[in-house]
């Protein structure tokens, strides 16, 4: 039974506070077959232990989406042919898009923010030209930023009235939209004149979308190990064809090819050597920094260099069996999991995030 127990991370779209993390972990610990799940939201992604037998991926996923969220299935976001680990590559230039439109919409709603700010204050501001207090151009001012600048807010209204939840985009949503109907409704005589709360909408979604650029800009960080630990890995192998010498990609390689490796080149997948003598350096694996000798019967583990001799070797682990493959493995499980008092302080922050 025990072999039927996975252990995955999965990357999770469309988390924006605490809150998010802790609503999809609750509807994923409720599947049966489900051991254990923790959801990351600094990390964005999922880890998740659960029998095979009973919980199927596509049941993840429509578990994710029946409470507002995406769950990325590894084989359905890359497509097929894809040359090593360039999804990291599309992945790092969505991120840059999303920063991208983040700034201009920082720019534009704190220059018009700034303006609401001073004309909605007058007696503060005696510089600030009269143009600016008037009722008709403060709503003007305003409307670019709250369903422009502030359009993502929205998708929280959409989380309440179809999936009967909420989230912190819920709060900034409804709270920025009071504030601005309120106003709107003072400005065409629905209301008898009184203040305006055109200021609050408009600083209030500005500087969320700054609280977000930021932590978006933290979040790039996050996988740079794994980004470095995917570029040790060797990008091509020459294997031995019907008596020639064939150039293919590492992806290309199967259990049972024959490999041969030159001074200098590092050794593409695991396999064990059966031509040849030669010193490897392991230090990637082992950090040792002295040089192993190999010959006939010894093991070699990809990624590593082969410094003085040509070798052969028979692959016998290729693609995700691999050593270095399972240490990046690792190393998103890690990147994934929680410290108790990070579980501790999601929980607490939950609370304060949801209505």
């Amino acid at each position: 039974m025990e072999n039927n127990i996975k252990k995955e991370v999965f990357k999770i779209k469309g988390m924006h506070c605490a809150s998010c993390a802790m609503t999809i972990q609750k509807a994923i610990l409720k599947l049966p077959g489900v051991k254990e799940a923790q959801v990351n939201f600094g990390s964005e992604t999922a880890l998740i232990e659960y029998d095979e037998n009973q919980v199927s991926i596509d049941i993840l996923e429509k578990t994710v989406k029946s409470v507002g969220y995406l769950l990325q299935i590894p084989s359905k976001e890359i497509p097929m042919g894809m040359v090593g680990h360039d999804h990291f590559a599309m992945e790092k230039q969505g991120k840059e898009k999303e920063i991208s439109i983040l700034r201009k919409k920082i720019a534009v709603g704190g220059i018009l923010s700034a303006l609401v700010f001073l004309g909605s204050f007058p007696e503060w501001f005696s510089f600030a030209p009269k143009i600016l207090t008037n009722y008709f151009v403060l709503f003007l001012l305003t409307t670019p930023v709250q369903f422009w600048v502030g359009w993502q807010f929205y998708s929280g209204l959409k989380i309440l009235f179809k999936y009967r939840t909420a989230d912190m985009n819920t709060l900034i949503s409804i709270g920025t939209l009071a504030a601005y109907f309120y106003s709107v409704a003072v400005v065409f005589g629905f209301l008898d004149k009184s203040s305006l709360y055109f200021d609050t909408s408009a600083i209030i979604i500005t500087l969320i979308l700054l609280g977000r650029y930021l932590e978006l800009l933290a979040k790039g960080r996050a996988s740079e190990a794994i980004k470095k630990l995917m570029k040790l890995g060797a990008k091509t192998a020459r294997v031995i064809k019907e008596g020639r010498e064939v150039e293919i990609l590492v992806e290309e390689v199967k259990v049972g090819d024959i490999i041969l490796v030159r001074p200098g080149e590092k050794i593409p997948v695991d396999g064990e050597v059966i031509e040849g003598k030669s010193s490897i350096d392991e230090s990637l694996v082992t950090g040792e920094s002295m040089p192993v000798n190999k010959e006939a019967g010894a093991k070699v583990i990809g990624s590593t260099i082969n410094l003085s001799g040509t070798i052969t070797f028979r692959a016998t682990r290729v693609g995700s069996e691999t050593l270095l493959a399972q240490i990046v493995k690792l190393v998103e499980q890690a990147q994934a999991s929680k410290a108790p008092i990070q579980r501790l302080a999601d929980v607490v922050s939950g609370y304060f995030a949801t209505p």
